[in-house]
Protein backbone atom coordinates (compact mmCIF):
# COMPACT_ATOMS: atom_id res chain seq x y z
CA UNK A 1 0.00 0.00 0.00
CA UNK A 2 2.74 2.77 1.25
CA UNK A 3 3.83 1.61 -2.81
CA UNK A 4 0.97 2.61 -4.53
CA UNK A 5 0.13 5.29 -2.49
CA UNK A 6 3.82 6.96 -3.45
CA UNK A 7 2.90 6.44 -7.12
CA UNK A 8 -0.38 8.72 -6.77
CA UNK A 9 1.66 11.16 -4.88
CA UNK A 10 3.99 10.84 -7.90
CA UNK A 11 1.61 10.95 -10.61
CA UNK A 12 -0.06 14.13 -8.79
CA UNK A 13 2.64 15.89 -8.79
CA UNK A 14 3.96 15.39 -12.32
CA UNK A 15 0.65 16.64 -13.51
CA UNK A 16 0.88 19.58 -11.53
CA UNK A 17 4.46 20.41 -12.86
CA UNK A 18 3.34 19.71 -16.17
CA UNK A 19 0.05 22.21 -15.42
CA UNK A 20 2.62 24.69 -14.14
CA UNK A 21 5.16 24.46 -17.26
CA UNK A 22 2.64 25.26 -19.11
CA UNK A 23 1.53 29.02 -18.33
CA UNK A 24 -0.48 31.07 -20.67
CA UNK A 25 0.18 34.69 -21.68
CA UNK A 26 -1.92 37.09 -23.09
CA UNK A 27 -1.01 40.39 -24.99
CA UNK A 28 -3.45 42.57 -26.38
CA UNK A 29 -3.42 42.85 -29.95
CA UNK A 30 -2.33 46.42 -31.58
CA UNK A 31 -4.01 47.03 -34.81
CA UNK A 32 -0.52 49.13 -36.03
CA UNK A 33 1.77 46.20 -35.96
CA UNK A 34 3.28 44.89 -39.41
CA UNK A 35 3.72 41.34 -39.84
CA UNK A 36 7.58 40.50 -39.28
CA UNK A 37 7.75 38.67 -42.81
CA UNK A 38 6.38 41.72 -44.58
CA UNK A 39 9.12 43.63 -42.17
CA UNK A 40 12.31 41.26 -43.14
CA UNK A 41 10.81 41.53 -47.07
CA UNK A 42 10.81 45.17 -46.88
CA UNK A 43 14.36 44.84 -45.05
CA UNK A 44 16.16 43.09 -47.29
CA UNK A 45 14.19 45.37 -50.51
CA UNK A 46 15.98 48.09 -48.39
CA UNK A 47 12.89 49.70 -47.31
CA UNK A 48 11.54 50.99 -44.40
CA UNK A 49 7.52 51.19 -43.33
CA UNK A 50 5.62 52.76 -41.48
CA UNK A 51 1.97 54.10 -40.49
CA UNK A 52 0.98 57.65 -42.04
CA UNK A 53 -1.87 59.46 -40.38
CA UNK A 54 -4.82 60.33 -43.56
CA UNK A 55 -7.60 61.07 -41.19
CA UNK A 56 -8.37 63.33 -38.55
CA UNK A 57 -11.77 63.71 -37.14
CA UNK A 58 -12.91 62.06 -39.96
CA UNK A 59 -11.29 65.18 -42.69
CA UNK A 60 -8.46 64.27 -44.82
CA UNK A 61 -5.25 65.71 -42.97
CA UNK A 62 -3.89 67.17 -46.03
CA UNK A 63 -1.12 69.02 -44.34
CA UNK A 64 0.28 65.54 -42.65
CA UNK A 65 0.10 64.07 -45.55
CA UNK A 66 1.90 66.67 -47.80
CA UNK A 67 5.06 66.73 -44.97
CA UNK A 68 5.09 63.13 -45.07
CA UNK A 69 5.16 62.73 -48.96
CA UNK A 70 7.55 65.63 -49.21
CA UNK A 71 9.70 64.11 -46.82
CA UNK A 72 9.85 61.01 -49.45
CA UNK A 73 6.95 58.62 -48.27
CA UNK A 74 5.15 56.74 -50.99
CA UNK A 75 2.40 54.36 -50.07
CA UNK A 76 1.86 50.45 -50.58
CA UNK A 77 -0.07 48.97 -52.61
CA UNK A 78 -1.56 45.80 -51.71
CA UNK A 79 0.52 43.50 -54.40
CA UNK A 80 3.63 44.51 -52.13
CA UNK A 81 1.96 43.14 -48.82
CA UNK A 82 -0.36 40.14 -49.70
CA UNK A 83 -0.23 39.08 -46.26
CA UNK A 84 -2.19 42.42 -44.78
CA UNK A 85 -5.11 41.81 -47.24
CA UNK A 86 -6.81 40.08 -44.41
CA UNK A 87 -6.30 42.38 -41.64
CA UNK A 88 -5.99 45.65 -43.62
CA UNK A 89 -8.67 47.31 -46.02
CA UNK A 90 -7.60 48.81 -49.51
CA UNK A 91 -9.48 52.24 -50.38
CA UNK A 92 -10.94 51.63 -53.38
CA UNK A 93 -12.02 55.47 -54.62
CA UNK A 94 -10.81 58.79 -53.32
CA UNK A 95 -7.28 60.12 -53.10
CA UNK A 96 -6.24 57.53 -51.20
CA UNK A 97 -6.93 54.46 -53.75
CA UNK A 98 -4.75 51.63 -53.92
CA UNK A 99 -3.12 52.23 -50.52
CA UNK A 100 -3.38 49.99 -47.57
CA UNK A 101 -5.25 51.32 -44.56
CA UNK A 102 -5.98 50.35 -40.75
CA UNK A 103 -8.58 52.76 -39.57
CA UNK A 104 -7.48 56.33 -40.90
CA UNK A 105 -3.80 55.32 -41.27
CA UNK A 106 -2.24 54.28 -44.54
CA UNK A 107 0.89 52.42 -44.61
CA UNK A 108 3.73 54.03 -46.51
CA UNK A 109 7.51 52.89 -47.04
CA UNK A 110 10.96 54.81 -47.50
CA UNK A 111 14.10 53.64 -48.74
CA UNK A 112 16.12 53.05 -45.57
CA UNK A 113 18.92 54.90 -46.71
CA UNK A 114 16.97 57.85 -46.99
CA UNK A 115 15.48 57.57 -43.33
CA UNK A 116 18.79 56.97 -41.71
CA UNK A 117 20.31 59.96 -43.43
CA UNK A 118 16.73 61.91 -42.24
CA UNK A 119 17.36 60.73 -38.97
CA UNK A 120 21.36 61.58 -38.59
CA UNK A 121 20.36 65.00 -39.64
CA UNK A 122 17.79 65.55 -37.22
CA UNK A 123 20.49 64.18 -33.95
CA UNK A 124 23.07 66.58 -35.48
CA UNK A 125 20.83 69.42 -35.37
CA UNK A 126 19.46 68.56 -32.34
CA UNK A 127 22.93 68.58 -31.50
CA UNK A 128 23.96 71.62 -32.64
CA UNK A 129 21.04 73.37 -30.70
CA UNK A 130 22.06 71.78 -27.10
CA UNK A 131 25.48 72.93 -27.93
CA UNK A 132 24.81 75.88 -28.63
CA UNK A 133 22.54 76.78 -26.05
CA UNK A 134 25.48 75.42 -23.59
CA UNK A 135 27.66 77.94 -25.52
CA UNK A 136 25.48 80.70 -24.23
CA UNK A 137 24.84 79.90 -20.89
CA UNK A 138 28.52 79.43 -20.35
CA UNK A 139 28.78 83.09 -22.16
CA UNK A 140 26.22 84.31 -19.19
CA UNK A 141 27.75 82.91 -16.38
CA UNK A 142 28.93 85.10 -14.13
CA UNK A 143 31.86 84.51 -11.42
CA UNK A 144 30.13 85.81 -8.62
CA UNK A 145 27.00 83.09 -9.22
CA UNK A 146 28.34 80.93 -11.61
CA UNK A 147 26.74 78.57 -13.59
CA UNK A 148 26.98 74.88 -14.45
CA UNK A 149 24.95 72.53 -16.42
CA UNK A 150 25.18 69.14 -14.93
CA UNK A 151 22.20 67.73 -17.35
CA UNK A 152 21.85 64.66 -19.22
CA UNK A 153 18.96 63.95 -21.66
CA UNK A 154 18.13 60.86 -22.82
CA UNK A 155 15.56 59.29 -25.77
CA UNK A 156 14.36 56.36 -25.85
CA UNK A 157 12.18 54.88 -28.33
CA UNK A 158 10.52 52.07 -29.72
CA UNK A 159 9.08 50.21 -26.14
CA UNK A 160 6.55 50.27 -24.46
CA UNK A 161 5.72 51.04 -21.04
CA UNK A 162 5.26 48.34 -18.87
CA UNK A 163 3.55 49.45 -15.41
CA UNK A 164 2.64 46.14 -13.97
CA UNK A 165 6.20 45.38 -12.73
Amino acid sequence: MNTRKSEVRSASTREQKTREETEWTYEEPNALDIPDQVMNRMANEGMSLRWIRIHLKGVDDYQNVGKKMAEGWTWVTPEEVPEMAVSSVVQENGRYSGTVCRGDLALAKMPTGKLEARKRYYENKSQQLMNAVNAQLENSSDSRMPISNNSRSTVTRGRRPNFQE
